[in-house]
């Protein structure tokens, strides 16, 4: 996969839309990995500068790694207009491809745990998955050509990675600092499984789908919108996870537990047509992640250098796993 991963992405120019954050930076040195010439602008960029980071050189593709955060209020308007001007200077530029990456869920509750499959009732079960739905529709639409002329489009859904802002990933970011000051881990909702998912799986997942693409083979008459789904391996109970994560630290404190009020529980996501057309699948471990994250957070107690060489280091890591 490693191969024709290399061979979709070198030396193909790419433009990502979002900030400085774990998930953005882990997809740039990724493809600059694979030898992608990647230039970065930021979330919710006025028309203006889209149109001159599109025209300064002859994009590939547009790639956007947390298309939640397009832009910076909460007000679903904003973000569709953020998203409007985004498919309209990637159309007037004739970009072959917009990925556009999400970990919010836009699935609707169940009476029970479920697998979400792409084809399933989408509306979202909180504010955030509401707006992300209509956003993902506004651009499915774009895709099929019923808002203009048609914009190659992935929609790319994932669960949230560690690192990232999202409810369910924030307290294993907790975990880690507390462990680096020498404190009680703090563990919430010990019984309740979690999902413990290295950004560099998402990431990959997106762009294995992109080069997919470029081979001329997306599941042709299909959707455009493709779940990533958690192995086995990323699932654990947040309290056998701590007690693990701190036995390999060597951490001294024990782990302390709490049961404050629980946020909307989503659904994991079934990534088996992702899996089948691209072979998108997670390579790191819960365990192995949590590490990774630690490793992270102690570099970015250093400075923005360490924190960015960490980047790379984790990024050549996952390169060496895929071949």
């Amino acid at each position: 996969m490693i191969d024709k991963l290399y061979e979709s992405w070198r030396a193909r120019r790419v433009l990502l839309v979002g900030g400085p954050d774990l998930q953005t930076l882990f997809t740039q040195f990724l493809l600059e990995e694979l030898g992608a010439k990647a230039a970065r602008i930021p979330a919710g960029a006025s028309s203006e500068t889209l149109c001159r980071a599109l025209s300064a050189a002859r994009i590939g593709a547009v790639v956007v790694p947390r298309a939640h955060a397009l832009a910076e209020s909460s007000d679903p308007v904003d973000h569709l207009s953020a998203l409007k001007t985004l498919i309209t200077e990637v159309r007037e530029a004739g970009v072959p491809l917009l990925i556009l990456c999400s970990d919010v869920s836009v699935y609707r509750a169940r009476p029970r745990p479920w697998y979400a499959r792409e084809e399933d009732l989408t509306g979202g079960q909180t504010r955030e998955g509401l707006c992300q739905s209509l956003l993902q529709l506004y651009a499915e639409g774009a895709a099929r050509g019923l808002l203009g002329d048609a914009v190659c489009t992935l929609i790319v859904r994932h669960m949230p990675c560690l690192g990232s802002s999202s409810p369910l990933s924030k307290q294993y970011t907790a975990w880690c600092r507390a462990l680096l000051r020498g404190e009680w881990i703090p563990v919430e909702h010990p019984a309740m499984q979690g999902v413990f998912l290295h950004p560099l799986e998402a990431a990959c997942g997106a762009l294995m789908l992109g080069a997919r693409f470029f081979a001329g083979d997306t599941g042709a008459g299909e959707s455009c919108v493709f779940n990533l789904g958690a192995g086995p391996h990323n699932l654990c109970a947040n309290r056998s996870a701590a007690l693990r994560f701190v036995s390999r630290q060597g951490g001294t404190r024990p782990i302390q537990e709490s049961e404050p009020p629980l946020c909307v529980t989503p659904p994991l996501l079934d990534g088996s047509r992702a899996r089948l057309l691209c072979g998108a699948r997670c390579l790191f471990s819960a365990d192995e992640a949590l590490d990774m994250l630690l490793a992270l957070e102690r570099a970015k107690q250093e400075d923005e250098k360490a924190l960015l060489g960490a980047i790379r280091e984790q990024v050549q890591q996952y390169a060496n796993r895929l071949a």
